[in-house]
Parts: structure tokens; C-alpha cells; sequence
């Protein structure tokens, strides 16, 4: 599998959103985002992702360049239009209104919609905490269904992922939940049809509800000819919880924001929630620091189960993969690769140098 250097990898991302028509910051943007993913080890939500913006762009259904304005606000809230814009340069503008908002009344909420595929939602939690806030927030997929419910045995909702961030003791080492509530994200299963490798027990199940590690059972295109779906987090067995952690997303992010839900929805968008707070105004940053450290201390001391030699928080695994991949580049399987150098040819945009 070929490495590429992320840089060298960005500069070509970038290239092929400015041809798909976006200006050149939100090129940027975006490439930047979606590279960003693959350092930390989410190549569900990388550069995998490119021809399916690009496809939506061509279509009409996205509109690089649309500018992101206010449809409605108060003192602490925001109803954020993102004009069918990219995903990550709408999400890291509304990230902007809530910290700012959050500056000035110690707490800010802030919803999405015509919003473009976001991506990775953690690089919003890291986005306020590098601002010294913390943050929470969500995202549906309106019109899509991927998860079963609990005890169903067919699509009825999105992955709807879940991010709770906050700052450490190390501004370096912040505290970075990003989780779809289903048990696998559908980027893993994308990931996993290309490199052509079995997924875990207990994470999809074929068009007939059955259990299967075959992603192709997911797309219709294993054995069984009908579409698979995803379990919620818990699987068949806990399933339950992921599925009311699901639901509860899915009514955030499409409900309030006016996105819509599983139900009905605009192809190719996302609702968004998302909440900045300011620490400050509840604990002192000295208290918040050592009982943060404290508390990491006494979850991750040994011993550890069999076959582990560590315990890592939430944002340890990305930070971990990040450094090996500046150092040693980003690998890109050979079918994902060809995807993406397949839309760069279609828009004129020259293949990577190679190497």
C-alpha cells in the first residue's frame, strides 16, 4: 500500500476543490480537514470522501463558494444557513459564532443546516478547545438510513456521531470523544470494501438481518443482493443504548436544526448541533487541570487486562497515528487512490508526483 506525505497529499486535495469550484482558501480548507482525518487514522472520513463531494458539486446538490450567513440568533444561540457550502468550511465557521458566542455569554449553542458532509465532527471539538472552551455537538445525514434500530433488521438511520471535547492539563493532549452510534462508521465499511478485509463480528448484518463480516453485505454486493445495515453501538446485544444515543442525535442535529431526519431530507446534507462552553465560568482552570490529570492518573493505571499493555484516553490514538503518519506518510489503498485520481483527471487537476 503506498504512502503519501500529507502535505503533498493536501496540496492535491486542495487543487481538485479549487477546479471543482471552490476559492481557493475553502480549497484549502477542506483539503486540509479531510487530510487532517487520514493523520489521525479516520480514513473513513479522509480523502476517501473526495469524489463523493466532488460527484455532489458537479450534480448541483453542493455549491462551493456559497457564502454562510445567520438565518436566525440570539445572545447565546445561532441557526446557522450553511448555502449547500462544503461541509468542513460552514462547520468551522459555525464553530466560530459559538465561541465567540460562548466568550460573551459563558455558554453557546449553535445549529446547521444546508450544510454539506462535515467530516471528521472531532476537528470541531478540537477547534474549541484550542480557543479554551469546551464543546460538545452532533450530526445527522437527513434521508439517510444505515443503522438499524435495536431488534430491527433493516436501515432506518444514519451513524449520527456523538463529540464531547475538552482541555487537559496539556494544551497538546486535549480530551477528544468522536463516536458514530452505530458500532462501526459507514466510511470503515468504504475503507474496508476497497482494501478488500473482513469487518468485526457483530457490526453489520446482510439485507436478510442476518450477522455477517462481509462488507459487501452492507452495499448489496456480497452474496446477499439486497443492502445490508449497521447495529448501534452495544451491538445485538447492548444495542439498545447506542440506539436511544442515536435517536437522540438524530432528533439534535435534523430536528432542531429544520435539516430534517431519517425520515425526509435533502440529498448530500447534514444537520448540526453543536455547544461551546467556557470552563472558567463554573471551576477555576487550576481546580478543572488537576482533577482532570487526577482522574486520568487513577483511570489508566495498571495492571491491564491480557493482551494490553496500556489504557488511552479518548484523542490518545489519534495524537499516537498522527505522529507516525507525519513521519512516514499517509497510506492510501490502491483503490482509493485510483478513486481519487480518477476525479482529479475528470476536472484537469495533474496526478500526484510520485514518491
Amino acid at each position: 500500500m503506498p504512502s503519501v506525505p500529507a502535505g503533498a497529499l493536501e496540496d492535491h486535495v486542495a487543487a481538485i476543490f479549487e477546479a471543482a469550484g471552490s476559492p481557493p482558501d475553502e480549497a484549502r480548507t477542506v483539503a486540509a480537514h479531510l487530510v487532517g482525518a487520514n493523520l489521525r487514522g479516520h480514513d473513513s472520513h479522509g480523502v476517501i470522501r473526495v469524489p463523493g463531494y466532488v460527484a455532489l458539486a458537479k450534480d448541483g446538490v453542493l455549491r462551493p463558494g456559497a457564502p454562510t450567513t445567520i438565518a436566525r440568533e440570539s445572545g447565546a444561540t445561532a441557526l446557522i444557513d450553511g448555502g449547500m457550502n462544503l461541509g468542513p468550511v460552514v462547520a468551522i465557521r459555525a464553530t466560530e459564532i459559538a465561541i465567540a458566542k460562548a466568550r460573551e455569554a459563558g455558554v453557546a449553542f449553535v445549529s446547521c443546516f444546508n450544510t454539506g458532509h462535515i467530516g471528521r465532527v472531532g476537528a470541531y471539538g478540537e477547534q474549541a478547545v484550542a480557543a479554551g472552551l469546551g464543546a460538545m455537538g452532533g450530526v445527522n445525514s437527513p434521508g439517510v438510513r444505515l443503522t438499524a434500530a435495536f431488534g430491527g433488521g433493516h436501515r432506518r438511520t444514519g451513524t449520527n456521531p456523538l463529540m464531547i471535547a475538552l482541555p487537559s492539563g496539556d494544551p497538546a493532549k486535549p480530551f477528544v470523544l468522536d463516536m458514530a452510534t452505530s458500532v462501526i462508521a459507514e466510511g470503515k465499511l468504504k475503507v474496508a470494501v476497497n482494501r478488500n478485509t473482513p469487518v468485526p463480528p457483530g457490526d453489520i448484518i446482510d439485507g436478510d438481518g442476518r450477522p455477517t463480516t462481509d462488507a459487501r453485505d452492507f452495499y448489496g454486493t456480497g452474496d446477499n443482493p439486497k443492502p445490508g445495515a449497521l447495529l448501534p453501538v452495544g451491538g445485538p446485544v447492548g444495542g439498545y443504548k447506542g440506539f436511544g444515543l442515536n435517536l437522540a442525535i438524530e432528533l439534535l442535529s435534523g430536528a432542531l436544526s429544520g435539516s430534517g431526519t431519517a425520515v425526509e431530507g435533502a440529498r448530500g446534507t447534514n444537520g448540526v448541533w453543536l455547544i461551546a462552553f467556557d470552563l472558567g465560568r463554573f471551576t477555576e482552570p487550576e481546580a478543572w487541570r488537576e482533577m482532570y490529570e487526577a482522574l486520568a492518573a487513577h483511570v489508566t493505571e495498571p495492571p491491564y487486562a491480557p493482551g494490553h499493555d496500556e489504557v488511552l484516553l479518548a484523542g490518545e490514538p489519534e495524537r499516537c497515528r498522527m505522529a507516525e503518519r507525519l513521519a512516514s506518510g499517509i497510506p492510501l489503498d490502491d483503490e482509493t487512490l485510483r478513486q481519487l485520481e480518477e476525479t482529479a483527471a475528470g476536472l484537469g487537476v495533474p496526478a500526484m508526483a510520485a514518491g
